[in-house]
């Protein structure tokens, strides 16, 4: 077996972080920590040191661009995947790998993601 890819999910709405959570598994890839907005992000970057975080941009609080400045910060070749319904509101777009336009096709994003890797 070869190794798993690692990633950390943080979206603002529960369900669809479960959602993705559960599809990314069932599909061999390990998702090793889950957040709910920019600041859990960071945090869980730091502590988990994933090959992916998959990044929503709209959330209360600490919003997705917070969480891009601060772990690109922390690491300069971090792999940034974001979710989105709005695209075009991402001011930090040249520092992320990937842009999946919200609703996903989950088939599609296993994929790149395998790609990627």
């Amino acid at each position: 077996m070869g190794n798993k890819i690692i990633v950390i999910i943080i979206d603002d709405e529960k369900d669809i972080v479960d959602t993705m959570s559960m599809y990314l598994e069932l599909n061999n890839i390990d998702v090793k920590g889950m957040g709910y907005n920019g600041y859990d992000a960071y945090k869980l970057f730091k502590e988990k040191q994933p090959d992916f975080v998959i990044l929503d941009m709209k959330m209360p609080d600490y919003d997705g661009n917070y969480a891009i400045e601060k772990i690109k910060k922390e690491d300069p070749n971090a792999k940034i995947l974001v979710t989105s319904g709005f695209p075009k509101d991402i001011i930090k777009i040249e520092q992320v790998i990937r842009i999946f336009t919200k609703p996903l096709d989950m088939d599609e994003f296993v994929e790149e993601i395998q790609k990627l890797y």
